[in-house]
């Protein structure tokens, strides 16, 4: 086997480009910031829920309102 010195001398480059994939440790350390809040029982029942309300209220208004334009074009037709 014949090796050419330019192989033999050759070495693999280090990589020096630092890793940001999804696991990568971070450069800053992360910093949270919590804040208490007292609330009512009314209030923080409130904040639970909120989004679940709101679903669940523009449902029942569209039904309601899709209901009462179909009262009303039966009521024009018949």
């Amino acid at each position: 086997m014949s090796y050419t010195s330019n192989t033999m001398s050759r070495q693999k480059k280090k990589r020096n480009k630092p890793y940001t994939g999804a696991d990568a440790a971070p450069s800053q350390p992360v910093v949270h910031h919590y804040t208490a809040v007292v609330r009512s029982p009314l209030s923080q029942w409130w904040f639970d829920n909120k989004k679940r309300v709101k679903i669940i209220s523009y449902i029942v208004g569209g039904v309601l309102g899709f209901g009462y334009l179909l009262y009303e074009f039966f009521r024009m037709v018949f």
